[in-house]
């Protein structure tokens, strides 16, 4: 049973992975039929939504946007680049520069739990340290430390959760009609443009099932079939 999850949990890290590597580059390659840049277009769906003070850097951080001090950051081939996934990525991100002028609850409740989640990194560690203390202590107290370990990694599960709404929404609630809506894709390449958003979306759904694999992984190992005093 361990084995299996163990197995599982790898396929969910490489597999997500390798297709959304796999779909960005090969739509990084076909230019968008808008002919303008990420970068063009980033600030062209911010303007539509009179949200003209969001700014639109380059970054070599990954794409993303900062709700802190309003910026869509795109990555260097994306903000300059004319390609489907350049307009595709910006759009997306555009999307949650609109979700965070609406206040939309799942992106104000995650950004809520953030600060305690940065915590809760720690709990995977916790769960580590919790196996080592068994080795050196025959009293219940690694009992304790696993708890707070566990609960911990749940913590980051239910972030990941919540995490899935503002990420689909972003891009197939708000990208999507908007780069469809504002003629920014064709027909054609609408499918194309879901396929990217897709693969995206999975990489936060396999993470979240990743996360619940190992949650019940550790739990068998600390507190399945075990008698440990």
């Amino acid at each position: 049973m361990l084995t299996l999850l163990m197995m599982a949990g790898l396929a969910l890290v490489l597999i997500p992975q390798l297709w959304v590597r796999g779909v960005l580059n090969k739509f990084s390659k076909i230019p968008s039929s808008a002919g303008r840049t990420g970068a063009a277009i980033a600030k062209e769906i911010l303007n539509r939504h009179n949200l003209t003070s969001v700014m639109v850097e380059v970054t070599n951080q990954g794409d993303h946007y900062d709700p802190s001090s309003k910026t869509v950051r795109l990555s260097n081939d994306n903000f300059y680049g004319t390609s489907l996934t350049a307009i595709v990525v910006a759009a997306h991100e555009c999307g949650h520069a609109i979700q965070d002028a609406e206040n939309y609850g799942f992106m104000r409740l995650r950004a809520g739990i953030a600060p305690v989640v940065q915590i809760c990194q720690f709990g995977p560690y916790l769960l580590m340290f919790s196996i080592m203390l068994t080795a050196f202590l025959s009293s219940p107290i690694w009992k304790m430390t696993a708890f707070i370990g566990l609960f911990m990694y749940i913590g980051i599960f239910i972030f990941q959760v919540i995490t899935l709404p503002v990420e689909l929404d972003a891009s197939f609630g708000r990208a999507i009609p908007v780069l469809e809506g504002s003629g920014y894709i064709s027909s054609d390449e609408k499918q194309n443009a879901n396929q990217i958003l897709q693969a995206c979306a999975f990489t936060y759904i396999a993470a979240a099932l990743y996360s619940l694999i190992e949650i019940i992984r550790w739990s068998i190992i600390l507190f399945g079939g075990r008698n440990r005093n």
